[in-house]
């Protein structure tokens, strides 16, 4: 097989498993709190219902980017010192990180209730399929 042909299967593979953990983790999202803002579960225990708003949700999320980005700075940094640092493996290297990033995103903004957050939720979907084409392009 081609290199190209591979990169394509590639890419398609990485896509169809990002969308697909994207899509099970919006699919466990949060039901409204009752109007008494308690839960009974099926053991009959009370549990406070505490599902976060989207500001919650876009705070939590601006965390875990903040901290990743300096994660991944910090590793440019060394690769850079060292010098291996190439604009393939950049590309490669932020491919990961949008891939995985998008999956965290998407994990936050599954807390929320459904119909919430709903101009950030496709987001997910384009930065994992944006990630995932430079993991499968620059991949060595």
């Amino acid at each position: 097989m081609s290199t190209l042909k591979k990169k394509i299967a590639e890419f398609l593979l990485l896509t169809v498993f990002f969308v697909g953990l994207i899509t099970f983790a919006y699919s466990q999202e949060p039901k409204r709190c009752p109007s008494n803002g308690t839960w009974i579960d099926p053991h009959g225990f009370t549990a406070i219902c505490n599902v976060p708003d989207c500001y919650e949700a876009v705070g939590s999320i601006n965390k875990w980017v903040s901290l990743s980005l300096i994660v991944l700075i910090a590793y440019f940094a060394g690769l850079r010192s060292k010098g291996q640092l190439t604009i393939e493996s950049v590309l490669f290297r932020v491919g990961v990180y949008l891939t995985f990033i998008s999956v965290i995103i998407a994990s936050e903004l599954s807390k929320v209730p459904e119909g919430s957050c709903l101009t950030f939720k496709p987001l997910t979907y384009i930065i994992a399929v944006i990630g995932s084409f430079f993991v499968a392009w620059f991949h060595r």
